[in-house]
């Protein structure tokens, strides 16, 4: 009863939601009517996801205006930021592009924002899983969001049962009590079953996402804006947010698994990339996101497996993890501006915001979609991990990835000390926030 009044609820703020947007894009005209009954004009939107799964996300709205044609173009995900750079450059940018966080800065001066004062900020909230909120800013809100790819742990269901062992972790200190029964080396200490790959940075898969996901749960946001839109890097921290854990602990806590003189040694850099050796049944837990999902399945379609949310901190009060938060956001520079506000505001309600979840395979950013639980046992503990989704304003991901990449290894050489290599990391970060 009352899960059936929050979905109503929910969807008279996305109702209300859509109404704001059309009003703002000028389509509806307060005091007289609507220029017109449907919207007529063409759309181009670029992303990365594939052109072929997205078919049927627009039928809705094409169904509804006869005269509106909406262009997907699919993008090379390692090309598109620089595909936007000189598209903007050259005067021929999309009307709406996708974007994840790591992209809000880079392309903030191309983005058109819609004032606070025309869509009010407590309806994306209340619209919005709290993790979105990383899109709005000082001056309103950058983009609507779409879907998210949330950091979660796959696990080897045969292994866990024959060591008797019922349930996966739910905390990451139980995992120091799991390791010596799921961790198995041979008399010289050759790793042949590890319980987790933790400790190293290149046959991590998703290692800055893993590392994002502990800060984040320990309250440290790594990035955040002040009062004049500026970023400023939150890396050095000793203490983070409210908590008394300070963020060499943490990065001390993600060295300890491959540290060969402690208990809950399982890891080193001599092994298979972490993804090879959890679909090879070599390894029993593999923090992945859950676009992961088919190659998983691909790769070893005999392998045993389930799915459940990432481990939290001990008796923390808010559950967190990692996730890429898609986001359709508008340029500034659109020969198309009120048009494309309203199909940018179409597409994340309703059966069109449905048909993009399904198409791409990603669990929605609605609230109203997410009160609907799937059967699926894997969409379930996908659709439980997107509630709990925070991301990070990443300057640039490539090069944020090396920042960290060098964090890990300058410690692990003992090159130099671990507070040295976490200020360096946060000059080496800031830097990059700086060059707006």
């Amino acid at each position: 009863m009352s899960s059936n009044f929050q979905t109503i609820l929910v969807s008279i703020f996305l109702a209300f939601f859509v109404f704001a947007v059309l009003i703002f894009s000028g389509y509806i005209k307060l005091g007289g009517s609507s220029t017109s009954s449907v919207l007529k004009g063409r759309i181009v939107i670029w992303g990365v996801f594939p052109s072929s799964d997205l078919l049927t996300t627009f039928a809705p709205i094409s169904k509804i205006n006869k005269d509106l044609k909406i262009n997907y173009v699919q993008k090379n995900i390692f090309s598109y930021q620089q595909d936007l750079i000189e598209a903007f450059a050259n005067g021929k940018g999309p009307d709406l592009f996708i974007i994840t966080p790591d992209m809000i800065q880079e392309n903030s001066n191309f983005i058109s924002r819609i004032p606070y004062a025309s869509y009010p900020e407590k309806i994306f909230k209340d619209s919005f899983i709290n993790g979105a909120d990383i899109y709005l800013d000082n001056e309103g809100t950058i983009g609507f969001p779409l879907v998210v790819d949330p950091m979660v742990l796959y696990y080897n269901k045969d292994i866990l049962s024959n060591e008797g062992i019922v349930y996966p972790p739910k905390t990451w200190d139980e995992l120091f009590v799991l390791n010596p029964t799921l961790t198995k080396r041979d008399n010289i200490g050759v790793i042949s079953q590890s319980m987790i790959a933790l400790g190293q940075y290149d046959n991590v898969n998703n290692v800055k996402d893993i590392l994002a996901t502990l800060l984040i749960q320990n309250g440290n946001p790594i990035v955040s804006r002040d009062s004049s839109g500026g970023y400023f890097s939150l890396l050095n921290n000793k203490t983070i947010g409210s908590s008394a854990t300070t963020i060499d602990e943490v990065i001390a806590f993600f060295l300890e698994f491959s540290n060969i003189s402690n208990s809950s040694y399982s890891w080193n850099r001599s092994l298979s990339n972490s993804l090879d050796m959890f679909t090879s049944s070599k390894l029993v837990f593999y923090i992945g996101k859950t676009s992961e999902l088919f190659k998983i399945q691909s790769m070893n379609p005999n392998l045993s497996f389930d799915v459940t949310s990432i481990p939290q901190i001990k008796d923390s009060a808010t559950k967190l993890t990692y996730g890429d938060i898609y986001a359709v956001v508008v340029n500034k520079k659109s020969n198309n501006l009120v048009l494309a506000n309203q199909v940018s505001a179409m597409l994340v309600t309703g059966d069109v915001a449905n048909n993009f979840s399904t198409a791409v395979s990603l669990p929605p950013a609605s609230r109203a979609l997410l009160s609907v639980k799937p059967s699926n046992p894997y969409l379930f503990s996908f659709f439980n991990s997107a509630l709990i989704s925070r991301s990070w304003l990443d300057p640039n991901k490539a090069k944020s990835n090396l920042i960290f990449r060098e964090l890990i290894e300058n410690i692990l050489s003992n090159s130099t000390s671990t507070r040295e290599a976490i200020n360096k990391a946060q000059g080496q970060l800031q830097l990059l926030l700086n060059k707006k």
